[in-house]
């Protein structure tokens, strides 16, 4: 920093400090500064909970939807080669297939439609969390030929089936010739009950590989195959999935091979939720405009007591831009030091969130009516880097009229009167 620009710095933190007579005007540099504080700490907190909420919603949804999912029309007839192939690729950590079959699910007299997936329990132990799901029972009891199925906890709760009961699953089937379409019934047993503890997937049903080829009648497996990927990296399956076609398509030319990432399929869902964390973010961001506008009035009101302080530095030879950076200088401290605090104590709070809230609930709340503490909490330098870097945007800002005002004074009218 030059000569010249040390005085104004000097002279700008100065003002800061009160004297007997201006006490008034440091108690709203704090409350500005206290404004700011309160809004980046919100920020923060808020902002990692959101995280946290987004993250373990997130792993449950994964629990049923894959990483990554490769399809082929009009067959998948080599996807046994395909799985061998997607295993060398760097970034992919399994690979299982699977077959979507929709059908009617029914046990004395309860229904619904639900989506029955058939799967090899040794291969989904390796690409799926849905072991570490299972509440009863294990998919490694989907024997094929057994007849057994896995089914969602809320499947079960809606059916009234448990363990060891029975239930239909009735498809369409068409003929060979096509021109006919009939209802077939085909029973199984309960062999295992999985909680995702989360609407997606929570109805789902799943049967051996084997076992589904008499669902799919006339269909031929190769048609209905599809292939799940379990990615070392979720948030590059996308890129997965691209390096994953292009190898189909150059080592298994033939069918035409399609593949869509987590992102894609649960778009509608992890889009709302963003959307969601960008409207409180803003709504927040509020506080801190808040905590700008008492910087405006503080300087304002620093700028009419300080005007005779302001024509004698002019007529000592401080310049307009000398004069401009006192006052920038006071404003931009205000606001660094609100924000440095805010960012700082949020940052303790979100990262020991659950203690904290534990503490507060048996405080207020002995009987844990409210569950705080069950809040996920998650933070991110990312996110505390743009808020930080947005709201010393608007304290700049917010001292730029202010210092330009005293800027503007003319030493002669001021001290005419003094």
């Amino acid at each position: 920093m030059s000569s010249s620009k040390l005085p104004a710095v000097f002279i700008g933190l100065r003002y800061l400090l009160a004297k007997r007579d201006n006490r008034f005007i440091s108690f709203t540099s704090l409350v500005s500064m206290a404004g700011l504080t309160l809004g980046v700490l919100a920020l923060v907190i808020v902002l990692s909970v959101f995280n946290g909420s987004q993250g373990i919603m997130r792993d449950r949804t994964l629990i049923t939807v894959p990483h990554a999912d490769l399809s082929a029309t009009p067959a998948f007839t080599n996807w046994q080669q395909a799985i061998a192939l997607m295993s060398q690729l760097p970034g992919i950590e399994a690979v299982s297939p699977y077959t979507r079959i929709e059908a009617l699910v029914s046990q004395q007299g309860y229904h619904q439609v639900t989506q029955v997936r058939g799967i090899l329990p040794d291969a989904e132990n390796r690409t799926s969390p849905l072991p570490a799901a299972m509440i009863e029972g294990s998919i490694d009891g989907l024997q094929p030929g057994k007849e057994g199925i896995v089914i969602g906890r809320a499947l079960a709760n809606n059916l009234r089936v448990w363990i060891g009961d029975s239930l239909n699953l009735v498809v369409p089937q068409s003929n060979r010739a096509g021109n006919r379409v009939q209802l077939e019934m085909h029973r199984f047993t309960v062999v295992g009950v999985f909680d995702v503890q989360f609407d997606i997937g929570s109805s789902l049903a799943y049967i051996h590989l084997q076992d589904s080829e008499a669902l799919l009648g006339t269909t031929p497996l190769a048609s209905a195959v599809h292939l799940r990927l379990k990615t070392t990296d979720i948030n590059a399956a996308k890129n997965h999935v691209t390096d994953a076609l292009e190898m189909l398509q150059r080592e298994l030319p033939g069918p035409q091979y399609h593949g869509e990432d987590w992102s894609i399929t649960e778009a509608s869902l992890f889009n709302a939720l963003r959307l969601e964390k960008f409207m409180t973010w803003l709504m927040l961001m509020m506080i801190v405009a808040i905590g700008a506008f008492n910087i405006i009035s503080t300087l304002v009101m620093v700028v009419a007591e300080k005007q005779a302080d302001i024509a004698i530095l002019r007529t000592m030879g401080a310049g307009q831009g000398t004069i401009l950076a006192i006052f920038l200088v006071q404003g931009s401290t205000v606001g660094v030091l609100g924000i440095s605090l805010g960012a700082a104590v949020g940052t303790v709070i979100a990262k020991h969130f659950q203690p904290i809230a534990s503490t507060l609930e048996r405080l207020i709340s002995p009987g844990n009516v409210y569950m705080i503490s069950t809040l996920p909490s998650r933070w991110q330098l990312s996110d505390v880097v743009i808020t930080c870097a947005i709201a010393l945007l608007i304290s700049f800002l917010a001292t730029l009229y202010p210092a330009w005002k005293a800027s503007r004074i003319h030493p002669a009218q001021v001290l005419r009167y003094v």
